[in-house]
């Protein structure tokens, strides 16, 4: 049965609010203005609520009675949290990767590995699309749709504090480079260093963010 247009709406405004949140364009703190939202996104009252109370559920928004709906702020806690979290499936996902490999993954690893040098050198953007797609082949190569979906969750809202920080971090040229190690590790099929390779990597951010904000 294909959705409502209600549930069409509503899961279009949660989208497009989520990625405004995760790039900063609704900085923290930031107070919604519902009706103008709803206007830019052309959506009504039942659909704008249905995705408040989604971003709601993932933390990303906070609501207040009388006061509105409120960007969250960026914590040491939240780093701390969604670190801790990230450690612990990035690198189970990576040792996965590494025992599953197959020959048509190979071939995407090979790529990726290929590209390494050349995307440490780009604009920040590109260099923050090919992280995720590193992370992306990783996970696809795990082969578990559940822990992939959450482990997407969490690279979000990772990446709203990395954004956060962005204009304070000189340069994202280490955070690319270290992927090589990683994919190494994977195409050799040694699923103990890939495991601590991207556990690393996770600190790795966690250290730059905490030390930046």
């Amino acid at each position: 049965m294909s959705p409502s247009p209600a549930g069409s709406m509503a899961e279009h405004a949660y989208h497009e609010l989520r990625a405004r949140i995760i790039d900063l364009r609704l900085p923290p703190g930031t107070a919604l203005d519902e009706d103008r939202l709803r206007g830019e996104l052309g959506v009504g009252r039942t659909p704008m609520r249905e995705a408040v109370k989604r971003l709601e559920a993932e933390r990303m928004v906070q609501v207040y009675p009388r006061r509105g709906t409120i960007v969250s702020e960026v914590s040491l806690l939240d780093l701390r949290a969604i670190s801790d979290a990230r450690r612990v499936m990035e690198a189970f996902a990576a040792r996965t990767a590494a025992d599953r490999l197959g020959e048509a993954d190979r071939a995407r690893i090979v790529d990726l590995l290929d590209r390494v040098s050349a995307a440490a050198d780009v604009p920040t953007a590109q260099a923050l699309a090919f992280d995720r797609e590193v992370h992306q082949v990783i996970w696809a190569v795990m082969r578990n749709s559940y822990l992939e979906d959450t482990l997407s969750h969490y690279f979000d809202v990772a990446l709203r504090l990395w954004n956060y920080v962005l204009d304070r971090i000189p340069s994202m040229t280490a955070n690319v480079s270290e992927h090589a190690d990683l994919l190494r590790a994977i195409l050799d099929a040694d699923a103990e260093a890939a495991g601590r390779l991207a556990e690393q990597h996770v600190t790795h951010f966690e250290t730059v963010v905490r030390t930046s904000l």
